[in-house]
């Protein structure tokens, strides 16, 4: 699978302000993944399984060039990123810009039911003109501060392969972002994988979608 487009015209024109390669990971499985409850900013941590997805993972990255970790300060992926860390001898960088979407009052709900009857959740947020859920955040400030972090990483790791450690709804609307997808057609990119892995390579200012949901690790 290869996507690409050209570089978005708001961001930095200078290639060699561009990472090498974006390699995303979804989080590993929490209780509230497996009860397919909402989770959002909730902070709920990772399960034995999911710990052990962890570390399958990092089985698969072991001897990658991978020059940084970012991560989601929500403890189900700083755990995920830490399990990363320990094993390619990094330490990861927990922020904020990467937190899934603040569903409100819509957290803790059950998923299937609530998608059934909101639509794909980041898709019908790209449609709303305000958050989902009462107390929730909008799409708009969402794309914001994905677009911030996205910005930083070029700042500060031109030219080398970084590994994100996020969320599905996260990654989905990061990957969207950078392939030129609009935004409401999000629920066409599937990240429902825990650990999964995706990857963007950026040439000549395209960034290349050039794996997606890949679970291999976990077979």
């Amino acid at each position: 699978m290869s996507i690409g487009v050209e570089h978005d015209k708001g961001m930095s024109n200078n290639l060699s302000m561009l990472p090498r390669t974006l390699l995303l990971a979804r989080h590993g499985e929490t209780d509230w993944n497996r009860s397919r409850r909402l989770q959002g900013h909730t902070d709920i941590p990772l399960n034995d399984l999911g710990r052990r997805q962890a570390h399958r993972l990092a089985d698969r990255l072991a001897g990658s060039d991978i020059a940084a970790i970012q991560a989601s300060d929500l403890v189900r992926a700083a755990e995920t990123a830490k399990i990363l860390g320990e094993a390619l001898g990094l330490e990861p960088a927990l922020q904020s810009a990467w937190r899934e979407i603040d569903l409100g009052d819509l957290e803790g709900q059950d998923g299937v039911e609530t998608t059934r009857a909101h639509g794909e959740l980041i898709s019908a947020a790209a449609r709303a003109d305000g958050p989902l859920g009462r107390g929730g955040e909008s799409f708009r400030d969402f794309h914001a501060r994905i677009v911030a972090g996205y910005e930083r990483i070029c700042r500060d790791h031109a030219d080398r392969t970084v590994l994100l450690v996020s969320h599905g709804g996260t990654l989905k609307a990061l990957i969207a972002h950078l392939i030129g997808l609009d935004p409401v057609q999000i629920g066409r990119l599937s990240l429902r994988g825990n650990t999964s892995l995706s990857t963007l390579d950026f040439q000549h200012g395209r960034p290349q979608l050039t794996l997606l949901n890949c679970t291999s690790h976990l077979e």
